[in-house]
């Protein structure tokens, strides 16, 4: 009897509960993007041409360092602007031959203003007779350049001034290796389109300050002044 009564008003069970649930945190595993891989990857991929802007000014304003440069400028990823190529067309053709190691005379007095600067990883020029000796000096450094691409990065009008990613492949004499440069070049030009001041960055990359490396680059401007084959002024 006892034992029948327990069975018959004995309680339900607990009802069996589910195990909670376990979680698992995942690392990310992605790598932040450098910043010469970034201006890489612009130089290499897709075509970029920046948007004209015109600045209404009532003086010539001062050449700008790339700091400022990206400060100001924007990127647009239209690539067959018309009045891009069309402003700049004559600008890079000649930036391409000189950096082609193929400069004339006409085209050095056509393009640069008389106190024109170039700021180069490996030296720094100032005024259109350093700049024009250094040219004709270049392909006495180089056994071949090939040219494998130059893009609008940005462009301006009132001030004139333009931002590119090229793309060359140089060939070193004697030992023959092979030297693949990418960079991007700031270019700030007068009312006539000539060029004031040419700032020219290795992978993006700011030019060093450290252990006397801006001395160096004049004095390897110096140099290359001194062995350079440069002919006379063009007058014509």
């Amino acid at each position: 009897m006892t034992s029948a009564t327990a069975h018959a008003g004995g309680t339900n069970p607990e009802p069996t509960r589910s195990p909670s649930p376990t979680i698992t945190y995942h690392h990310s595993h992605l790598l932040p993007l450098q910043r010469h891989e970034l201006i890489g990857s612009i130089a290499g991929g897709a075509h970029y041409a920046g948007a004209l802007q015109s600045h209404n000014s009532d003086s010539e304003p001062p050449p700008l360092h790339p700091k400022a440069w990206r400060r100001q400028s924007t990127i647009s990823c239209k690539a067959d602007d018309p009045d891009i190529n069309g402003t700049f067309k004559g600008v890079v053709e000649d930036l391409q031959q000189f950096y082609s190691g193929k400069p004339t005379p006409e085209a050095v007095q056509r393009r640069w203003c008389e106190e024109a600067t170039w700021e180069h990883p490996l030296f720094k020029c100032t005024g259109i007779s350093e700049i024009r000796a250094v040219l004709f000096a270049l392909p006495l450094c180089v056994r071949s350049a090939e040219h494998i691409s130059t893009r609008i990065l940005s462009a301006g009008l009132a001030p004139n001034r333009l931002v590119c990613a090229q793309h060359y492949v140089y060939t070193i004499p004697l030992i023959g290796s092979r030297k693949d440069i990418k960079s991007v070049i700031y270019v700030d030009l007068d009312e006539d389109m000539k060029i004031v001041q040419l700032i020219d960055q290795w992978n993006g990359q700011e030019h060093s300050t450290r252990w006397g490396a801006a001395s160096f680059r004049r004095l390897l401007a110096k140099v290359l002044c001194w062995i350079s084959p440069a002919p006379k002024r063009h007058t014509g």
